[in-house]
């Protein structure tokens, strides 16, 4: 059973030039149809929820829908599902897409904590460099009408280690960005991924990336300024005020349940993850039929259970608790990877604390070779 539910909105104003999630060009009809096919999927997995603690509408842009198609696919989850008073329900959105109308309406659905995409605060990045759809100016007003309707919980997006970006550029952000008072950031690095024009421009030699040192610096600049304005850095890309840590992506974190619903969705449910369908008409045509739309599954069982466990419990500055991993799998976590544990504490890439295995400061700058070994 899982108490915790992620709606995927495939659809975007356009898509960005960095991105490679599963999203397309939004139109009206298309989005009811998607709509009402979604509202099959919840009728399908009603059942195998408990009341819900964690509720995360993303994308694609949800934001884009019209406040009616926001009021009706709120109501739907009200409908289908049980939902605990004090669940955290997040929304993202784009600046620009957002307004009086829709943030009412997210209001009176319950709707607690707004995700809204930046990236950079320099408009010809934003445009020219990631093809994003607003200007800084646009996003501010999004922000402050969100803080005037009443939100209290806003996360903000930053990417950094952009092609050509300077470490001037990057500490301006960040700087524009603190001075907003946000509840919670995301700072990422830049992933290049092989489905996007970011990926074939920098295989063209067209797109010029930050050195490894500068991309470091610039990861190392991130924790001392956010940790200097009173946000606990509690995963590796990730900062909050207290009491503002994301809890749904703390469900990912601890490799607990979570119904994944929508196109290409994924969701993991009794040991087994699974993906949807991507394309949105095979998506329609399959819920069409009553039928789940799963593509795939893979049954997490034995050391691959344990091995992702550990690698996502990493991600937390915290690390993984060893009393936790000792009564999930009834064995202490060196038993299998005591031989592997042992070399990355050596390096001064893992420590032990009294309750927790966990990256050291180092360790951070160097998680992904710790994450490969281990999977």
């Amino acid at each position: 059973m899982a108490s915790s539910v992620y709606i995927h909105i495939p659809f975007c104003a356009t898509k960005c030039y960095y991105c490679a999630f599963n999203t397309y060009t939004f139109h009206k009809e298309q989005a009811k149809a998607y709509l009402q096919a979604l509202r099959t999927e919840m009728e399908l997995y009603a059942s195998k929820t408990e009341p819900l603690q964690t509720i995360f509408i993303g994308g694609g842009t949800p934001s884009i829908l019209s406040a009616n198609a926001l009021s009706q696919l709120l109501t739907d989850v009200h409908q289908h599902f049980q939902i605990t008073p004090n669940a955290e329900i997040t929304v993202e959105c784009n600046p620009g897409t957002v307004d009086n109308e829709k943030l009412s309406v997210m209001q009176d659905y319950g709707v607690n904590r707004l995700s809204f995409g930046l990236q950079a605060m320099q408009d010809e990045t934003l445009k020219q460099l990631l093809g994003r759809i607003h200007t800084v100016a646009e996003f501010l007003e999004s922000y402050q009408l969100a803080r005037e309707n009443g939100f209290e919980n806003i996360n903000i997006d930053l990417i950094f280690a952009l092609p050509d970006q300077t470490m001037e550029a990057w500490q301006h952000t960040l700087n524009e960005v603190t001075s907003l008072n946000p509840d919670h950031i995301s700072a990422y690095n830049l992933v290049m991924e092989e489905t996007t024009p970011f990926y074939e421009w920098w295989q063209a030699g067209e797109l010029h990336l930050p050195s490894e040192d500068a991309e470091a610096d610039m990861f190392q600049y991130t924790i001392e300024t956010l940790t200097a304005h009173g946000y606990t850095h509690y995963e590796i890309c990730n900062f909050a005020r207290p009491s503002h840590f994301a809890r749904h992506n703390l469900v990912y974190w601890n490799n607990q349940p979570c119904i994944g619903l929508g196109a290409g969705a994924c969701g993991y449910v009794n040991g087994i993850r699974y993906s949807n369908i991507r394309a949105i008409a095979s998506y329609i045509n399959k819920l069409s039929k009553r039928n789940k739309p799963i593509a795939d599954t893979e049954h997490l069982t034995g050391n691959a259970e344990k091995a992702e466990t550990l690698m996502l419990a990493l991600r937390k500055r915290e690390g993984i608790s060893l009393a936790d991993y000792q009564n999930r799998f009834g064995e202490d976590i060196e038993v299998v990877f005591g031989d592997i544990l042992k070399k990355w504490i050596d390096l001064q890439l893992l420590e032990w604390t009294d309750t927790h295995l966990r990256l050291t400061r180092r360790g951070l700058f160097l998680a992904n070779e710790v994450f490969v070994e281990l999977m």
